[in-house]
């Protein structure tokens, strides 16, 4: 974008401000330009147009854009003066040459294509708590280890409506999804202990696993997911327990079919094993949330189900849980008690409120992911077809593989164009190279837009039509 922004252009980049959210049309507007400066959309000391101008060409009233703009001058962002208009004060942000490229690498600058969570709560419906709501929840000073009653009974009823009939009291509620796997692996396993699990994989997994000084068995998989022949082979070898995603894996979007879902189920029995199954993306299955789950399925094995608030609603909320067996949640319980005595109150409160909602957001999302992961899929086949990329089957991650051996280097160099990915290796049980990247799809149209374009751009720098990539 040029230093004087043409008002079509700049609400071009804007187009979807208006979409979800429930502030005014100021405060979304405000989000909308706060969004794109941080991204380097709007570059430090781009001029902005005439207040009239840029809202005629985003069809709002002068009121609306003064106040947006009032907004984002009391954060510094946007300076303005008599006769010279308004200016932006990124945070940062520089030209090189047609893109426009972040001023850090891998901080919070440019476009975050890496996380794999909502960008914001926009999508959320109105909830709010009040101290009258606090005082009457049964939860006294506050501090509930377990969780508050009103969200454990929730979720129970949650998991019976689903087929699998929960008590109350074989749910804790923890700071995510990760804690709750934490919890359940440091309850049942220990230093030199086998886990069975996926590679690649979930980056937390492996985290959590040294945490207690664990080692991963690295699981044999296909496009159905974990082969149950590899899983018997690990639980013969003394493998203690096993880490399963039900759901679009992360990070490949792959899914397993009853059938195979069925199939682990028996090795699971045959050893009486010891399983925890993530059901944290569960809900964002393209078509609808996969039937049935493990922990339905077995009858000898001991399966903990964990679950999370983070990818239907708001990774904000910092609100997960896991269902087990009475006597695992009191040990982890305990565990809980040795780290932080227990999950924040209003954000239960909060989660609590969106339960009812949850189907009809699963829903909103998966719609709303399937179009983007199609808008990428298509953008990047015709902008770098090199790449190989399956379709996931759900959420909101993309798995390319690059022709390169590692794929660390292109992800430095993405960074410098103003554009953050996930490198592969972090997705890996020992760490090693990868040739692949983890791109993130979930953020608001213009956005995603212009990463994948900056990607392209940076990928045109180390190949060309003549030449294989020599990037190592």
């Amino acid at each position: 974008m040029d230093q004087q922004t043409n008002p079509r252009e700049l609400a071009g980049l804007l187009s979807g401000w208006t979409d979800g959210g429930h502030g005014t049309l100021p405060q979304r507007l405000a989000y909308g330009l706060r969004c794109a400066i941080g991204s380097g959309l709007i570059g430090d000391g781009t001029r902005l147009p005439p207040e009239r101008d840029l809202a005629r060409a985003l069809a709002v009233s002068r009121s609306t854009v003064t106040t947006a703009l009032d907004l984002l001058r009391d954060e510094g962002l946007v300076e303005s003066r008599q006769g010279s208009g308004s200016v932006v004060r990124g945070p940062g942000q520089k030209a090189v040459g047609n893109a426009r490229v972040a001023g850090t690498m891998g901080g919070t600058t440019g476009i975050d294509l890496a996380l794999g969570t909502p960008p914001d709560p926009s999508h959320l419906p109105p909830i709010s708590i009040d101290v009258a709501e606090l005082t009457c929840s049964r939860i006294g000073s506050g501090l509930v280890p377990l969780g508050l009653p009103v969200l454990r009974e929730t979720l129970a009823e949650r998991h019976t409506d689903y087929g699998l009939v929960t008590d109350a009291n074989q749910i804790h509620i923890t700071a995510g999804a990760h804690q709750a796997i934490a919890l359940t692996f440091a309850a049942f396993a220990g230093p030199g202990d086998a886990i069975a699990v996926e590679d690649p994989n979930y980056s937390g997994i492996f985290d959590i696993l040294e945490g207690i000084g664990a080692r991963p068995m690295v699981l044999e998989s296909d496009d159905d997911g974990i082969r149950p022949a590899s899983l018997d082979r690990a639980l013969k070898a003394g493998a203690v327990a096993a880490y399963v995603q039900t759901g679009p894996q992360n990070p490949t979007g792959r899914v397993p079919s009853p059938e195979r879902m069925q199939s682990l189920a028996a090795v699971a029995d045959k050893y009486r094993a010891f399983v925890v199954e993530d059901l944290t993306l569960a809900d964002l299955t393209f078509g609808g949330r996969p039937r049935p789950e493990l922990a339905e399925l077995c009858r000898r094995a001991t399966v903990v189900t964990t679950g999370s608030f983070s990818k239907v609603g708001w990774a904000g909320l910092r609100i997960g849980w896991l269902r087990a067996p009475a006597p695992i949640v009191d040990r982890t319980m305990h565990l809980k008690l040795a780290r932080d005595l227990g999950a924040s109150a209003p954000s239960q409160l909060m989660a609590a409120a969106l339960v009812p909602s949850l189907d009809e957001l699963a829903t909103h999302r998966q719609a709303t992911l399937r179009g983007l992961i199609d808008f990428s899929l298509a953008q990047l086949s015709a902008d770098v077809p090199s790449w190989e990329i399956a379709t996931p089957r759900g959420g909101s991650l993309l798995w390319a593989k690059l022709p390169v051996t590692d794929s660390g280097p292109f992800v430095a160099l993405a960074a410098r164009h103003g554009v953050h990915v996930a490198a592969g290796s972090g997705a890996l049980a020992g760490r090693g190279q990868s040739s692949h990247i983890r791109i993130c799809v979930d953020r608001p149209r213009p956005l995603l837009e212009a990463g994948l374009q900056r990607l392209a751009h940076a990928w045109s720098e180390i190949e060309t039509p003549r030449a294989r990539p020599v990037l190592t």
